[in-house]
């Protein structure tokens, strides 16, 4: 018998998948809509990550159902893709249940992985679906080794971590061993991840349920001592878009297993622009000029590198709006009679969205009728060409034209999602021993391997002979198919033929033999939940101060968040207790958005004795939580309950004082330590702002939120655990609330 080996070496020219071999990090594209789930595919996403109609942090999103769901895994698997599904919101006892069974049937139709932020949910999934993948969302806000250590405790198998991390702590976190995800490119919120309650004190939409009314990206006036420093409203808690394309080496070389782009409500123009962008720096071929445009006029607000590379102030944010900028394309030169002329830079076509900026306003349109220096309608307006477009009124001489749809760019990513057809490459043996015999081709994709007969066998060679140029020719035949042959090994007899129809079935029968093994998976059953809590009983009442001025005699716990010597331990660090947030070592554990009996549980799992609930929680909410953890552990709930505080709205690593009237970058400058200020909205709603001795900035709701009305009913329910904040009381206030309790 002859035997050769027939390389597919168009592959190589065709396609580029497999870069994900030669160890490059996951690229993971956001899809909020069919459109941005093609883009992804066709661009060459590694995997994608979207949300289902419940329990999604994007609750406005477009959202696929189970049945939707299932085919776009079916399909991803076909061709290596993972699919992820963000469970990212936090749970009331009411809600978590379901969520289980939600994530439940998600485990059953094979999703790769879960993204949860919820505790209690991770919890119940470790106890009962310990083979369902859970990534811990970046609303968990974890940014230490120690923090990792926890969540694996808990089942976590991969981490998205928070978006203040820096290079230095993402390499940390990543030397752990726990996969590592990031955020490399989209948009960044300015607040501490998972520790942003602005929408939902002030306008009753909660960011940690998926509604965020992003206050953050709005307008509003700096005020030192009751009087504006700023005299139009600016947008000083909007941060620039994050762009780490050109650091792709720093984030391998830090260990980082995905690289995550942010935008489930942006366009599939931006989805297939980052993953193609993405995509090129990490085979280190050169991001052109071109790519960068696509970046930018898909969607930026200028852009930054982030915490991640420790920009402050003007690096980081973007004050004078909020929306998308757009590429600069030009400058208007003259307007007459709504006729506005414009001397581009770079080129302009019909049907494109541009917008016109000065310093204090801006205005847009999309370009129906466009003409030359002749008054000649024209389709197109090349670089360095005057022409002359209807546009809106107000458009002033000088103002920047921004164009904010490349109606061109669109038509080519559709094309692009059109005709991309994405196969996984495999390798075949085809042998046939004679006359008489059938042909057998074995086929696989490394991991799994098929072996099918063909339903006819050989007959003797009247004429041309089937030997291994004529099967490789039939066999090599996989335009159309989810795989293609890198390489075909062929144990031939000579003199032996088979009908084409024969090689054909035998090779497609043989691949979706393959594709079908690919898709194979195996379902264990749910495991009984078991957990027996140790409860701590010994009552505890914490007061949060601002300063030592304000401690007094009474017998509480004094824990302080803006002292200097404890500014760089923890969120919260204590004077008489070891207590802490975000899953540090202590007793009691604060800040960690608990909203269900299986989260209380989850943290007395990791060894906490005293665990806070959510601010965002009302009182029936709580004794729905409290009744549900004794009926299920037969022992009270060792919580603790905010009853008094003006309620932190943001914590964040950015001073918008010394931002506005420096440039922001200076740390320590203490500038907001000598007035009071205070940010006010165009809604006329107000914030306070107080600075700690770390450089970072807290937002406080100017109103008291005083529930010690409250304390009385929960101590009859078994609630020992009270929690006072205060931030300028005097003492006279401050010994009043604590004698309350």
């Amino acid at each position: 018998m002859r035997k050769t080996k027939h390389g597919n070496r168009a592959f190589f020219e065709r396609l580029k998948e497999n870069y994900t071999k030669m160890n490059h990090p996951e690229i993971l594209a956001p899809v909020g809509s069919r459109e941005s789930l093609e883009a992804a595919f066709a661009a060459g996403a590694n995997a994608v990550y979207f949300g289902l109609p419940e329990f999604g942090a994007r609750a406005f999103a477009n959202r696929f159902t189970l049945e939707e769901t299932k085919e776009i895994i079916e399909r991803a698997h076909t061709i290596g893709m993972k699919v992820y599904i963000t469970m990212n919101t936090i749970l009331y006892e009411d809600e978590i249940e379901h969520a289980y069974e939600m994530a439940k049937a998600l485990y059953h139709i094979n999703v790769d992985a879960v993204i949860v932020q919820d505790l209690g949910l991770i919890h119940l999934l470790h106890k009962r679906l310990p083979d369902l993948e859970v990534h811990a969302s970046t609303q968990l806000s974890v940014s230490t080794p120690f923090q990792i250590e926890q969540l694996r405790k808990l089942g976590v198998r991969r981490v998205v971590l928070a978006r203040e991390c820096t290079l230095e702590q993402i390499k940390a976190c990543a030397a752990t061993g726990m996969e590592i995800e990031v955020f490399v490119h989209g948009a960044l919120c300015i607040s501490y991840s998972g520790q942003c309650q602005f929408s939902s004190v002030m306008y009753k939409r909660s960011g940690n349920r998926g509604m965020c009314a992003q206050p953050c990206r709005m307008p509003y006036y700096l005020k030192e001592d009751g009087e504006n420093i700023n005299k139009i409203p600016m947008y000083l808690l909007s941060p620039r878009d994050l762009s780490l394309i050109h650091d792709m080496q720093d984030l391998k070389d830090a260990g980082v297993a995905s690289l995550k782009i942010e935008g489930r409500m942006k366009s599939a123009e931006y989805v297939y622009a980052s993953v193609e962008a993405i995509k090129k720096a990490l085979r280190n071929e050169p991001v052109t000029q071109e790519d960068e445009e696509h970046l930018e006029v898909t969607f930026n607000r200028t852009f930054t590198e982030g915490h991640t590379y420790g920009k402050r102030g003007s690096q980081l944010m973007e004050m004078k709006a909020s929306n998308h900028h757009g590429l600069t394309i030009g400058k208007v030169k003259a307007v007459r009679n709504k006729k506005i002329t414009i001397e581009l830079t770079h080129e302009l076509n019909q049907n494109d969205g541009i917008c016109f900026e000065t310093n204090r306003s801006s205005t847009g349109c999309h370009v129906n009728y466009m003409y030359d220096g002749r008054n000649r309608l024209i389709a197109q307006g090349a670089a360095g060409q005057t022409i002359t477009i209807d546009g809106p009124e107000g458009v002033k001489p000088g103002s920047v034209v921004k164009k904010t749809v490349d109606a061109k760019y669109r038509k080519e990513v559709a094309e692009c999602v059109k005709h991309a057809h994405r196969q996984v490459g495999v390798t075949a043996k085809a042998v046939c021993q004679g006359v008489g015999h059938p042909l057998t081709l074995e086929v696989s994709d490394g991991t799994h391997t098929v072996r099918i007969e063909s339903h006819g066998k050989a007959e003797a060679a009247k004429n041309q002979a089937t030997d291994a140029a004529v099967l490789g020719k039939q066999l090599n035949k996989t335009n159309d198919s989810w795989a293609y042959f890198t390489a075909i090994d062929y144990d031939l007899a000579p003199g032996i033929y088979f009908p084409i129809k024969v090689m054909n079935n035998l090779r497609k029968e043989a691949l979706e033999h393959l594709r079908l093994k690919r898709l194979e998976y195996v379902i264990h059953p749910q495991k009984p939940y078991v957990f027996f809590p140790v409860v701590n009983e010994e009552p505890v009442v914490l007061a949060q101060i601002e300063s030592l001025s304000q401690k007094g005699e009474e017998n509480v716990t004094w824990i302080a968040e803006n002292l200097p010597e404890t500014a760089k331990k923890g969120r919260i660090d204590t004077m008489e207790a070891d207590v802490l947030t975000h899953l540090g070592k202590g007793k009691i554990i604060l800040d960690m958005n608990v909203t269900n009996s299986y989260a209380i549980a989850a943290l007395l799992e990791l060894g906490y004795e005293k665990v806070g609930l959510s601010d965002e929680m009302r009182l029936d909410q709580i004794e729905q939580t409290l009744d549900a953890f004794e009926a299920r552990y037969e022992q009270k709930a060792p919580v603790i309950v905010c009853v008094y505080q003006k309620r932190r709205l943001m914590l964040m690593n950015h001073c918008p004082v010394n931002t506005l009237k420096k440039d922001g970058r200076r740390v320590g400058c203490r500038l907001c330590h000598e007035h009071e200020y205070t940010l006010e909205g165009t809604d006329g709603r107000e914030v306070l702002c107080l600075g700690d001795s770390g450089c970072r900035m807290r937002l406080f709701d100017t109103q008291t939120c005083d529930r010690l009305f409250w304390v009385d009913r929960l101590k009859k329910r078994g609630v020992n655990g009270f929690l006072c904040v205060f931030i300028n009381e005097g003492k006279s206030e401050i010994e009043r609330v604590l004698k309350a309790l």
